[in-house]
Parts: C-alpha cells; structure tokens; sequence
C-alpha cells in the first residue's frame, strides 16, 4: 500500500528536487537540449513576438517562456534555471536590463514548481500511465499559482527601488499584475506540455511516454 502511494507526499516532492539539483549530473543530450531551447527562447525574445499589456513598466505577452517550461519538463528544474539564466542574458544584451531583472524571478517561479511537482509523479507515471494528465494538471496549477504568488512581492518592491513608486502608487497595480503572471504562466505551461507530448519517444523521458 505504501509503495503504491510512493510519489504522492510532499517528502516525495523535496526528494525529487533535490536529486535533480544536487546529486544527479546532467548528461550531454540534457545539456544539448537544454542550450537549444535556450537559444530558442533567446530568438523569441529578440523577435516581435509580443503583445502590449495595458500596465506600466513595458509589460508584455511572450512566448519566451514555453522553450523554457519545455526545458524544465523536459530535462528537470536545473534545466529550467540555466535556460532562464541564458534568456536574462539574451533580455540585457538586447538594452532591456530592467526586463530581464523581473523575467527571471517570473519564469524561475514557473518552470521550478512545473519540473518538480511532475518529477514527483514520475513512478506513479510509470506505473499507471493514465494518471499523467492528473499530474499535468497539478503541475500547470502549481507553476501558474507560484508565478502569481512570487511575483506580487517582486513587484511590490522593485517598482519602489527602479521606478520610485510609493507604496500607495504600487499596491493598486499588484491585482492587475497577478491576472497578468496567471495569464502569462497559462501561456507558458499549457502549449509546452502540448509540445512535449508530440515529440518522438526518444526526445523525451520514458515515464512521459504513453503507450
């Protein structure tokens, strides 16, 4: 009974986080794939891609994150930290340092929770094929929700420290900007999934391959 429900408490959640992070290295094709993506996300950032949202502080819908939440599903969460640690680079090369300072806490607070809580899932994947989309749907609520949550204090005070907001000018934006980062991790999470489940078996881990 216990090994059947092995993958489900949250000292599974912990344990999987930490050996994706610490204890196992990650191989050439997860570093190839990893640059790649990166590369791509960088491309995205680069093109007009993105939409105008009617907030302050030159905010937009991109699809920079989805080759990044691809990356996070795709190789775990170390993946997801170096794609968005070359995607920062790519926003503060392009002039947009200001950009890049609020992208990274947001697609850090996506990819990571997405990553982990899938690797949480990943023996009762295995076992139980049909269980994936349970654990799809948990994940994309857990990254979106963490996005939103982490990014109200990162607003909160960043636009005081580099736009010399007061507390009272910033306060009525942070609801707008939490519909935004939900709006924004809905975009990033769902089509990476969708892209990953196309992929041939070989591209992608063997507990995420239906039969």
């Amino acid at each position: 009974m216990n090994e059947a429900r092995r993958g489900f408490g949250l000292r599974d959640v912990f344990a999987r986080a930490e050996e994706w992070a610490y204890y196992r290295p990650m191989n050439t094709k997860e570093l190839a794939g990893t640059a790649m993506l990166s590369a791509l996300a960088a491309v995205m950032e680069i093109l007009p891609l993105d939409l105008r949202y009617p907030l302050p502080g030159r905010v937009s819908i991109d699809p920079v994150g989805i080759p990044i939440a691809v990356a996070a599903i795709l190789y775990g969460p170390r993946a997801g930290v170096l794609a968005v640690g070359i995607t920062g680079v790519a926003i503060t090369a392009r002039g947009n340092p200001i950009g890049a300072i609020f992208k990274m806490p947001a697609e850090l607070s996506t990819a990571i929770p997405l990553a982990v809580v899938l690797l949480a899932f990943k023996d009762r994947i295995s076992r139980e094929p049909r269980t994936v989309w349970s654990a799809v749907g948990l994940s994309w609520c857990v990254a979106v929700t963490t996005r939103a949550v982490v990014m109200t204090p990162v607003i909160y005070f960043l636009f005081q420290l580099l736009f010399s907001y007061t507390p009272a000018e910033t306060l009525p934006l942070l609801f707008p900007f939490q519909l935004f980062n939900i709006l924004q991790g809905v975009i990033n999470v769902i089509p990476a999934y969708l892209i990953v489940d196309r992929l041939p078996p070989d591209l992608k881990p063997a507990w995420l391959t239906q039969p």
